[in-house]
């Protein structure tokens, strides 16, 4: 199949994990990405650049400042990798992770889903988040930055964890006297994988859950949230959510929500806040928003 040469800037943020804003600051700042231009003129981004992008995406995983991995060259960003790739330690990996890259790589999907269950069979789904989703997301980002796998692999197993959580969490009934919790990311957030193994370790412990994933104005979460009857809002904000927005966009939605309905904000981008915006909890680890669960309102 023929990958198309562009990519236009509606399309970025799909394609990159990068909102238009952000790299429009980039270009203001570093003169990257370039826009390039079709044949038929309209504004787009070259394949050359896309992909330069999804290497940035990764070296900033990998802990390098923006300012640094941005303003490099193609050629200097490229070496970094390559220094990433000597130096990954390559051991011995766990026989299920070494089988489900395998399993990956040859596309077998089926074979994908199989192993996913057959994980999930050997304990709660708090296990299978801990003990299997998180290892395999890092693993696999290991094999990418040692180029044995692609990118695509990674877009397929997201794609497929995320299925198979979210028909894993259809399969549980509420319990009487927990709340209603509302699952959701805030605008500009597309990383979806940790909003559900949230969500499916909170339904597992017996609150009726209600995932209406990205999208979504604060507005409309707001309303949603009301006509829902729901009990909490939980946010989940990614790493490469814009960090200075975070704290503006909860307090923003503190003063749309009504008081009496909690919010929560998790992830790894909202572990990062040096301070709380007043009247939202913030949750570093997932137990701690299982310990909270019979603390919200009802």
């Amino acid at each position: 199949m023929r990958i198309a040469p562009f990519v236009f800037p509606s399309e970025i943020e799909r394609e990159t994990g990068f909102g238009k804003d952000r790299l429009r600051k980039w270009r203001e700042r570093f003169g990257f990405p370039v826009m390039a231009s079709t044949a038929d003129g309209k504004a787009a981004y070259s394949r050359l650049t896309v992909d330069q992008l999804i290497l940035i995406k990764r070296l900033l995983e990998a802990g390098f400042p923006t300012g640094q991995v941005v303003g490099m060259t193609t050629w200097e960003r490229e070496k970094l990798k390559l220094g990433l790739v000597l130096s990954a330690p390559v051991g011995c990996l766990d026989e299920f992770i070494q089988v489900f890259i395998d399993t990956l790589r040859r596309g077998d999907m089926a074979g994908v889903q199989v192993l996913l269950a057959e994980r999930r069979a050997k304990g709660t789904l708090a296990d299978f988040a801990r003990d299997t989703a998180v290892p395999l997301l890092i693993n696999l980002g290991e094999a990418w930055r040692r180029s044995e796998i692609e990118i695509h692999h990674e877009h397929l197993f997201t794609s497929c964890t995320e299925r198979f959580l979210s028909a894993e969490i259809l399969k549980l009934k509420p319990k009487n006297g927990l709340p209603t919790v509302l699952f959701a990311l805030p605008p500009g957030e597309h990383h979806l994988i940790g909003l559900l193994m949230a969500e499916a370790v909170i339904a597992e412990r017996g609150a009726r859950t209600i995932g209406v994933g990205a999208d979504i104005s604060l507005s409309d979460l707001t309303r949603a949230a009301i006509s829902c009857k729901v009990d909490v809002v939980a946010l989940s904000f990614s790493i490469f959510y814009p960090a200075r927005d975070i704290a503006p966009t909860l307090r923003h939605f503190r003063r749309l929500l009504p008081i009496k309905i909690q919010i929560w904000a998790g992830g790894r981008g909202a572990g990062g806040m040096k301070k709380h915006p007043k009247g939202v909890r913030i949750f570093s680890q997932l137990n701690e928003a299982v310990a909270a669960l019979n603390g919200a309102p009802l």
